[in-house]
């Protein structure tokens, strides 16, 4: 049987994808799946156990009307006869995937925005799928679950919330070696420039201070005091962050350090991949961040303690997965707005959360006294 999986997007989204997939190769064994994805999270399917192949949708080049990009694209697609595909996205572009894959059914979300079930043949009830007390983990699970009860005429009830919380695995290829020796390469380097103070066996807290939303985004004084507060207790702090934030954790990495002696900082902002950021997260305590993409990477592993540092954005439904994970917010009216903007122009629920919240949830969720 084939099967095509469709799901573009943000790394947290696609991250949040991958107990349906491993729900899928648990119910239908002999299946090979498919996965389209965009450049950005094709790391997380490539060599992932629970994938057979990989198609990769560059968005740039659909937006430019590339013939040539889009007809590799579909040319990658119709390799494949699929059984069924199952659009997690929710959108006309991914129902649209789909339609076009030629699947002879395709399963996808009841309450999907921009008229996509109108391109389903099978529209799934999961609930409100925005509601803001859901996880969009468990909507994903019970779609692909409508779907293989479907395929095997056999049926599995999911509707419990905390059982199927409690079979939730995700799927996630392997840590490379080479990653593993990127990894302590950088931090060896640092050290031997004296960038760093010879704090090795001290546990390891990573930061991730930077996201996509201004109404995400946890002002840089308060992570500066997280980080003293954190360097002055003899943890080793390591910030991650993409291209973008290379600047502002630098010169976040020099407040720390001017203010904390002897401050245990690494910067591997914009050196790491997604698998790098696993072999990171794989060595790490602790890791403290706002709703991003390797915020909910570090959360799968399952591995790491996890505090989630919450604005806008709806913890029921968004927040990091599994019970290793916490998160701080504030508690305004206004929260969560799951908006990019915010509506009464303050960010007061980022604002007003304090350090001391936050590195008291942080002692707390890693158990350190």
């Amino acid at each position: 049987m084939e099967i095509l999986v469709v799901k573009l997007s943000a790394i947290g989204d696609v991250v949040h994808s991958l107990p349906a997939l491993k729900l899928l190769k648990r119910r239908l064994p002999q299946a090979k799946i498919t996965w389209v994805v965009e450049p950005l999270s094709r790391d997380l399917l490539a060599g992932n156990p629970a994938v057979d192949r990989v198609v990769l949708f560059d968005k740039k080049e659909f937006k430019s009307l590339s013939t040539k990009a889009i007809k590799e694209f579909a040319g990658q697609l119709n390799t494949t006869k699929y059984d069924c595909a199952i659009d997690l996205q929710g959108l006309f572009k991914s129902a649209a995937i789909c339609r076009g894959s030629g699947a002879k059914r395709i399963f996808g979300f009841s309450g999907a925005r921009e008229m996509a079930p109108l391109l389903y043949t099978d529209r799934i009830d999961t609930g409100d799928y925005f509601a803001h007390d859901k996880h969009v983990v468990l909507h994903n699970m019970r779609l692909a679950n409508a779907a293989a009860n479907a395929l095997t005429g056999k049926k599995e009830d999911v509707s419990d919330d905390k059982t199927l919380a409690l079979h939730c695995e995700f799927s996630l290829p392997s840590i490379k070696d080479a990653s593993i020796q990127k990894i302590e390469q950088i931090f060896a380097e640092q050290q031997s420039a004296g960038e760093v103070s010879h704090l090795e066996h001290a546990p390891l807290v990573v930061l991730i201070p930077g996201t996509t939303w201004i109404t995400k985004l946890w002002p840089m004084p308060s992570w500066s005091a997280l980080a003293e507060k954190l360097s002055a207790g003899g943890y080793r702090i390591a910030l991650v962050g993409g291209k973008a934030e290379i600047e502002t954790n630098k010169s976040l990495s020099k407040e720390i350090k001017s203010k904390v002696s002897n401050a245990n900082v690494v910067d591997l902002t914009g050196k790491t991949s997604l698998c790098d950021l696993m072999a990171l997260f794989s060595r790490c305590r602790l890791v403290i961040g706002g709703d991003t993409g390797p915020l909910h990477l570090a959360a799968a592993m399952n591995g790491p303690k996890i505090v989630g540092v919450y604005g806008s954005t709806p913890i029921g439904r968004n927040g990091p997965f599994g019970e290793h994970c916490t998160t701080v917010s504030t508690s305004l009216e206004c929260q969560p707005c799951f908006s990019k903007t915010c509506k009464i122009s303050t960010l007061a629920c980022l604002t007003e959360l304090s350090p001391d919240a936050v590195f008291s949830a942080a002692m707390q969720a890693s158990e350190i006294k």
